[in-house]
Formats: C-alpha cells, sequence, structure tokens
C-alpha cells in the first residue's frame, strides 16, 4: 500500500530517464555489435580466435571492476559525482575506440576489450546508482526500458557498423565510432539526483519518521513552555560584597508572569562557598585601603573620581615593586647543592653558588662553524644519515607500503571473504550458472551470428544478416512489451519466465547450429531473441529472491566476478575449436548443450516451488476441511 502511494506521488524525472535509455542504446551495443566488426576483422588474416577473445575480455573487465565502481559510485555520488566518474568512462571507451586506429590489428583487442570494458563498468555504475535513487519505487518497469534500450541498439548498430565500414574503411571506423560515443557527454551531464525533502508519509521508514515528528513536535511545546534557551542568574540583584544583601533568592512580583517562569532561583550561597567568575578564578573580598585621610574626605564629600585615581596610583606602585623583585630575581640566580665546592660552611647543610651572566662565555658563530667543518664531524654526520636510511625507509617507501597494504586488504574484502562465504551456500550454484548463461549468450551466441550467417550456403549478403541481427533485436523488443505485467508480477513467479527463457534459447541454440539455409538461421534469430529478452529481463529478480533478499548483497559481487572468470575460461577453452572446419556452429552446440544443463537444473528448482506452493498446499487444505 505504501509503495503504491510513493509510486503516485513520485515523479518520472523525464531527463533523468531519457540519459538513462540512451546509455543503454550506445554502450552496450559494443559487445552486442561487435560480430559486425569481427566479420570485417576476419578479412585482414587475422586468426579468429583474436577476434572471438575481445568481447570476453570486455565482459571480464566489465565483472571485475563492477563490485569496485558500485561501491565507489555509492560513496562518491552526489549532484556531481556520477556525472564526473561517468564522464571519466566515456573518456575510457572513446579512448579504446581511438586507439584501435592505429595500433596493430593484434593489440585491438586490448585496447577495445579493457579500456572499453573499464569504461562501460564505470559508467554502468553510476547509472545503476542513478536508477535506484530516483526510481526507487518504478525500478522494474525502468529496467525493463533499459533492456528496450539495449535491443534498439542492437537492431540499428549493425547498420551503422556496415555504412561507417562501407565508406571509411574498417581503421576509420574505429574514430567514427568513438564520435558516436562522445555524442552520449551531454546525456551524462543530466544524472544528477535531486535531494528534496520528502514528507514523512513518502519515506521509507515511515513509522520511525512519524515517531520522531512527534517527539518532536512535544518538544517544541515544552520549549515554548519553559523557553529554549538556557536560563541565566540576574547579575543585578546579585551583592558581591556581602552573601547577606543578595537578593537573587528572593521572590518578587515580576517573578511569575502567567505562571511562566521567567528566572532562576537559587538558595543563599553558604559563608564557606568561594565566589567564582566565569574562568574559574576565585574572586575575592574587596578589602578597603586603610588611610586616615579617608575618614575626612568623606566626611568632605570627596567624589568617587579621586577615590579611583588614589587607588590605581597605589596599585602602579605595587607593580613597580613587584617589578623591581622580579628583576633582582633574574640578575641573581643561585644555585643550591648539597656539597661545597670550595669552602665548608659549618652551619649549612648546603652550599650557595651564584652564578651570573656576565661570568658566562656563550659559543660565538665562528666557533660552530669550526665545529661542522671539522673531519671528524662529518664523518659521523655521514656514517649517521647512511645508518638511518638503511635502518629507517623514507617516507615515500612508507606511504608506498601502507598503500599496497591497503590495496591487498581491499581485493580481500572484496573478492576472497565473499567467495569463500559464497561457496558455502548451496543455492549460489544455480544461480552463478545461471549468470554464467547469460553472459555465454551475449558474448558468444549473439556475436557468432554474423559469421555463421556467411557461412551458410547459399551465401547471404552482409546487409541480410544485420537485417537478422535487428530480427533478434525486434524480437526481443516483443518480448519486452510484457514488462509492466512483469512489474507487477511477485519475484516468487520471474523463476518460471526464466526457465521458459532457457529452454527457448536452448532450442535457438541447436537450431542455430544445425542451420544450413536461409530459413533455418532466421528461424533460430528469432527463437535466440525472444530466450534472451525472456533471460535478460528477469535472471536478476529470480536470483535475488531465489538466494534471499538477505543474502543476496552478499553474494552479488561473487557472482558478477565469478560468472566473469568462468567465461574467460569458457572462452578460452572454444578459442582451440573456432579455428576448426565448421567451428562456429560447433560452438553454437556446446553453448547449446551448457544451456540445456542449466535449464535441467532451473526445471527441477521450477518444480519443488510448485510442489511447495501449490499441491502441498492444496493438500493440507484438504486435509483440514476433511
Amino acid at each position: 500500500m505504501e509503495v503504491d502511494e510513493r509510486s503516485q506521488g513520485a515523479t518520472w524525472r523525464w531527463p533523468v530517464l531519457v540519459s538513462v535509455i540512451v546509455l543503454n542504446i550506445c554502450l552496450p551495443s559494443l559487445v552486442l555489435s561487435y560480430g559486425v566488426l569481427w566479420v570485417y576483422l576476419s578479412n585482414h588474416d587475422v586468426t579468429l580466435w583474436l577476434g572471438f577473445t575481445t568481447p570476453s575480455i570486455f565482459i571480464c573487465t566489465h565483472g571485475l571492476t563492477q563490485c569496485w565502481f558500485r561501491e565507489a559510485a555509492d560513496s562518491w555520488g552526489g549532484s556531481n559525482g556520477y556525472r564526473v566518474m561517468a564522464s571519466v568512462g566515456l573518456v575510457l571507451v572513446t579512448t579504446g575506440l581511438f586507439v584501435c586506429a592505429f595500433i596493430p590489428l593484434h593489440f585491438q583487442l586490448l585496447a577495445y576489450g579493457v579500456l572499453g570494458g573499464l569504461g562501460s563498468s564505470l559508467i554502468s555504475a553510476q547509472v545503476d546508482a542513478v536508477m535506484f535513487e530516483t526510481y526507487d519505487t518504478r525500478l522494474e518497469l525502468i529496467r525493463g526500458m533499459c533492456y528496450t534500450g539495449q535491443a534498439i541498439g542492437q537492431s540499428l548498430f549493425p547498420h551503422i557498423l556496415f555504412i561507417l565500414i562501407e565508406y571509411y574503411g574498417y581503421t576509420f571506423s574505429y574514430i567514427l565510432l568513438a564520435g558516436i560515443m562522445l555524442q552520449t557527454l551531454p546525456v551524462i551531464l543530466l544524472l544528477k539526483v535531486d535531494d528534496p525533502r520528502r514528507s514523512v508519509y513518502f519515506t521509507r521508514y515511515k513509522e520511525l519518521s512519524q515517531a520522531f515528528v512527534v517527539c518532536k513536535n512535544e518538544i517544541d511545546k515544552l520549549n515554548e513552555f519553559y523557553g529554549n534557551e538556557l536560563q541565566l542568574h540576574n547579575l543585578s540583584t546579585k551583592c558581591w560584597k556581602s552573601p547577606s544583601d543578595d537578593n537573587l533568592h528572593r521572590l518578587g512580583d515580576s517573578d511569575y508572569d502567567n505562571g511562566r517562569i521567567a528566572e532562576t532561583i537559587t538558595p543563599p550561597p553558604s559563608p564557606e562557598e568561594k565566589r567564582r567568575n566565569i574562568f574559574g578564578v576565585d574572586i575575592l573580598p574587596e578589602i578597603p585601603e586603610e588611610s586616615e585621610e579617608s575618614e575626612t574626605d568623606e566626611s568632605d564629600g570627596e567624589t568617587n573620581v579621586t577615590i579611583n585615581k588614589k587607588r590605581f596610583s597605589l596599585a602602579i606602585k605595587r607593580l613597580s615593586v613587584i617589578g623591581d623583585s622580579f628583576d633582582e630575581c633574574i640578575v641573581n640566580q643561585v644555585r643550591r647543592d648539597s656539597q661545597s665546592n670550595g669552602d665548608v660552611v659549618e652551619n649549612k647543610d648546603y652550599s650557595e653558588l651564584e652564578v651570573r651572566y656576565d661570568t658566562i662565555a656563550p659559543i660565538t658563530d665562528i666557533q660552530t662553524e669550526k665545529l661542522l667543518n671539522t673531519f671528524s664531524f662529518r664523518c659521523q654526520s655521514a656514517y649517521a644519515n647512511m645508518k638511518r636510511k638503511m635502518s629507517i625507509p623514507s617516507y615515500r617507501v612508507y606511504r608506498i607500503r601502507r598503500r599496497m597494504m591497503y590495496l591487498m586488504y581491499n581485493i580481500n574484502d572484496t573478492f576472497f571473504k565473499p567467495l569463500t562465504r559464497s561457496l558455502s551456500c548451496g543455492k549460489f550454484y544455480p544461480a552463478l550458472l545461471l549468470s554464467l548463461t547469460k553472459l555465454s549468450l551475449m558474448t558468444v551466441g549473439i556475436v557468432l551470428m554474423p559469421l555463421i550467417g556467411l557461412q551458410i550456403r547459399p551465401k547471404i549478403a552482409m546487409y541480410e544478416t544485420n537485417f537478422l541481427m535487428s530480427l533478434h533485436g525486434f524480437t526481443w523488443i516483443c518480448f519486452l512489451l510484457c514488462t509492466p505485467w512483469l512489474a507487477q508480477t511477485p519475484k516468487r513467479n520471474f523463476k518460471y519466465v526464466v526457465t521458459l527463457g532457457l529452454v527457448v534459447s536452448t532450442c535457438a541454440c541447436f537450431v542455430l547450429a544445425e542451420a544450413n539455409n536461409h530459413d533455418s538461421f532466421a528461424i533460430g534469430c528469432v527463437i535466440a531473441g525472444f530466450g534472451y529478452g525472456a533471460i535478460t529481463s528477469c535472471w536478476e529478480s529470480t536470483v535475488q529472491e531465489f538466494v534471499g533478499a538477505r543474502k543476496w548483497p552478499k553474494l552479488h559481487s561473487t557472482i558478477e566476478t565469478l560468472s566473469a572468470t568462468l567465461l574467460a575460461i569458457f572462452v578460452v577453452g572454444l578459442s582451440y575449436v573456432v579455428e576448426q572446419d565448421n567451428g562456429l556452429q560447433f560452438i553454437m552446440f556446446i553453448l547449446g548443450l551448457l544451456t540445456a544443463v542449466v535449464s535441467f537444473i532451473w526445471i527441477i528448482i521450477a518444480g519443488v516451488s510448485i510442489y511447495k506452493t501449490k499441491v502441498r498446499t492444496l493438500s493440507l487444505r484438504r486435509k483440514w476441511t476433511f
């Protein structure tokens, strides 16, 4: 109920929504459309495994750095933090694409994969943070729009890359592609999170906020009655000469004003109590000066000004006497020793040695210079300096050691501790296999489609292959039209949609592995788009509900990093097959076996869930009715 009311009161923030969708159109297309670049790369006598490993390096870098960049987005975010970090990621992406135009073909996989993966990971972390902060009540619907943007990018970018390569060549197409990516900078500048003061009703902690407001209102009422400021003593009624004349403890007619306390009441101080000022210094009672002329002056009616002048003159005389005594103490410094150096005085236990400043001969600058220039002093200082450098390292070495130690602790807390915790959880392994299947379909299945289309007899033209890639994205969009329905679906039902997507993707992999004509290849592309759309739109919610809301933050980073690492190992194994005859379709057959195993596991999980939620509950209801 509260979520519905919050979603109705929240705004759509159209600039942020446009920014998020445009970024999802452009950035994932670097992997989804890489098959077009791979086709032209194979025409330059470059081995197929080099182009095959480039998208896997991209995804592996993205997965290994996503957890760090997500934490950085949480700590460095704000009004300008998201935009600055996303701009840095865009600089990395455009730099990687621009460098690919000037380096040899064998090194393009590192520039394209590493720099592109780092930049894409940095931008996606900011996009996810902005989405969560802005659309926390419509998060499922906004993610469906983002996946729609990825499908649109897959439909458009193969044609864009085909036109760039045909008219400007393979090398200069990277420069133009970098320019296209650079056009997303104005969109990145729209990644701003407003932090207005929300009302109590539309906050996540509604009960706590309401209790705080009630308590604050009660405190305000008490402050209105008693006053907000600290009540101080009225010093106008306090007598500093004699405590008996102190009127601070006495109440007058003005002490109460309509039942409200105006002044504090303190009891009279005891005679033993000492008076102190605000600095804690004892205030001594004023001692009047004793003089013979005081009585006569008072009888003559002498004014207070002359009395103050006399007191001031007496104070000056006292200060002059004290100053003379200080001068005498400074000049005549006395040292007392228990033993005398000269004559022994019988009547005293100690002797006095008088030391004056005129008897001490100070060391001059000339003597100091002679001392510092001596050979022995130079040798001693050189030995001490060398010993200090060997035993105590410099501050730079200390800083390097401390940074390395911080990096090791950070790696341990980010990777190894979550890994040991995740491996002890039984639900972690099906979630890991599901994530690995999703990455494999994106990195292997979609990238291989253009090359498989070129090997079909009769041979398909390149623009027809790009059209079939667009058909794959169009089918993906057709499934994503169910996003409003999925947003209203409980998360416990997402596993059934994912299971359906895995079964459909398995069928698509086997169809593409056996495709030998245009029609079978087109059918395989349509089926693959439908299955990939079902998996990508529901896998994260499925895993989050399967492992539990409490365990998901602990397992999230481990699933990302370990699935990216397993994908890299899987692609390295497939690189030995890609050079063989009909090796591309054999890779699709292997990918179909992987999806079949994962589909079988999740079919069992879905069946157990149906038994627990439907069949078992129905049997228990029948027992209670009979």
